[in-house]
Order: C-alpha cells, then sequence, then structure tokens
C-alpha cells in the first residue's frame, strides 16, 4: 500500500481551484444579505430628520433707500448680496422670499402695519424667481416686523420639514404698534418650534433697534448677526441660513451623557 508523502507537492486541478474561491467569496457575501439594504434604510432616516426650510424675509421700508458704504443704497446691496447667496443655498433646502415696507407709503396704519408681501412660496428650483422678483423691489413703506414674522410662520405651515427657520434681515425698529421681541417669546410659549435668525443691517448705532432684533433671535433658539458691509451681510445671511439650533432632545441627551461621565 502507497503511504501519502506530505513532503510531497500537492496537485489540485486548476478548475477546482476556481471553484472554491468562488465558493468562499459567495459565503463571505451571504453572511449577511441585508447589510447593504440597512445601510440605506440608515442614510434615508438621517436625511429626514436633518430636513429643514428656510423663509428669508427682507426689509423693504424706506430707510432701505439711504446710501451703502459699498452701493448706492442699502437696498440696492442687499439685493446684490441675495442674489449670491441664493446660488450658494444647497438646491434641496425649500427656500421662500418674503419683503416688508414694498408698497406705497400710506396714512393709514392698517394698511402700512400690514404692508408685507409673500414674493415666492418657499421651495426647491425657485432662486432665479427669487433673483428676478428682487430686482422690482423698491423700498418706500413701514417696518412691520410682527406682522411679518407672523406671515412667515404661516408661509413655512405648508413644507414639510423637521428644521424651519426665518432669516430676518432688518435695518431699523418696528414702526407699527407691536413689540416683536415679545411676539418671538410668544412662539417659543405655544411651542411653535421655528427658529429666527436675525441680520441687524447697519444697526450698530441705532441701540434700540439693535436689542429688538437681538431679543427676536434669542427669544426663539436663533443666531443674531449685525452687518455693515456687503460681505459681513452675505456672511450674516448664509450662515442663518444653515444654521439650525440644536432640538431639546439632542441637549438632554448631551447633559445626560456628561452626567454620567461625571463631567
Amino acid at each position: 500500500m502507497k503511504i501519502f508523502n506530505f513532503n510531497q507537492k500537492l496537485f489540485i486541478p486548476f478548475w477546482l481551484l476556481i471553484w472554491l474561491s468562488f465558493g468562499f467569496t459567495l459565503n463571505a457575501n451571504c453572511a449577511n444579505p441585508f447589510l447593504k439594504n440597512k445601510e440605506v434604510v440608515l442614510s434615508g432616516s438621517l436625511e429626514d430628520d436633518n430636513s429643514k426650510a428656510v423663509m428669508i424675509v427682507l426689509d423693504a421700508s424706506g430707510s432701505m433707500s439711504e446710501p451703502a458704504p459699498s452701493a448706492a443704497t442699502k437696498m440696492l446691496m442687499a439685493k446684490n448680496v441675495l442674489e449670491q447667496v441664493l446660488s450658494k443655498i444647497d438646491s434641496t433646502i425649500p427656500v421662500g422670499l418674503r419683503v416688508y415696507g414694498s408698497s406705497k407709503l400710506s396714512a393709514d396704519p392698517v394698511i402700512a402695519c400690514q404692508d408685507s408681501t409673500l414674493l415666492v412660496p418657499p421651495g426647491v428650483g425657485n432662486r432665479r424667481q427669487m433673483v428676478n422678483k428682487l430686482r422690482g423691489i423698491k423700498p418706500t413703506g413701514a417696518t412691520p416686523i410682527s406682522y411679518s414674522m407672523r406671515k412667515a410662520v404661516d408661509d413655512l405651515s405648508i413644507v414639510d420639514a423637521k428644521k424651519k427657520s426665518v432669516v430676518l434681515i432688518s435695518d431699523g425698529i418696528e414702526t407699527c404698534a407691536y413689540d416683536p421681541c415679545a411676539l418671538a417669546q410668544s412662539f417659543k410659549e405655544r411651542g411653535v418650534d421655528i427658529q429666527f435668525n436675525v441680520v441687524g443691517f447697519n444697526v450698530n448705532n441705532d441701540y434700540a433697534a439693535k436689542a429688538q432684533l437681538e431679543c427676536i433671535a434669542k427669544s426663539t433658539d436663533g443666531k443674531f448677526y449685525t452687518a455693515e458691509t456687503s460681505g459681513q451681510l452675505a456672511e450674516s445671511v448664509l450662515d442663518g441660513v444653515n444654521y439650525s439650533a440644536p432640538s431639546i432632545d439632542t441637549v438632554s441627551g448631551q447633559l445626560k451623557e456628561l452626567k454620567s461621565k461625571g463631567k
């Protein structure tokens, strides 16, 4: 009887090697056949949790016709800046545009204090439409910030998004008989989950306006910016569009984690 010597070379047909290699590869890939599907579902859920919508509310009151550092008027600077910023916003984010004070100046306070116009409803694929609408705006009227805040909240109510925010750009204080700071606080108390990121445009020497606008932002967990130049305005608006305050659940989770670590 012939005894097999392990020192001898083992001959395995080439076709057998191919078959064995294919079998091992197949088994490895089939170890968890639903792995790829799970990754896709997880990614989708994260995108849904981070979905957002933004309303830009622009001051077009009479004071926006005043000269600006790098443009003929503050209104012209704001238009140029917004045209640049709109092209940089993620095209998948629904964005809308509202202006206030753009109608003819009226002596009737009811008319003047409801002078807020929805130029473009929140949506995607509407950036060029916004630019075209902005070009026709002429600053003439009052500064109905409170009324515009309410309308902007209504504008966002039609959008299905986890995070909603308003980027409010104003060069002055409310000129109607309302308090936008108190209104912002009431939004928070009533559970209106919309933050206001507010840009005080050329208000560094207007302390009352600056305080009022900053209060709107802080009362809704938003951010407050001041802008004097076109570069500062562009940076502030773009950051305001992208910024989202952490949710209450996220903050609570972070606090629990810190406590568990003894920090």
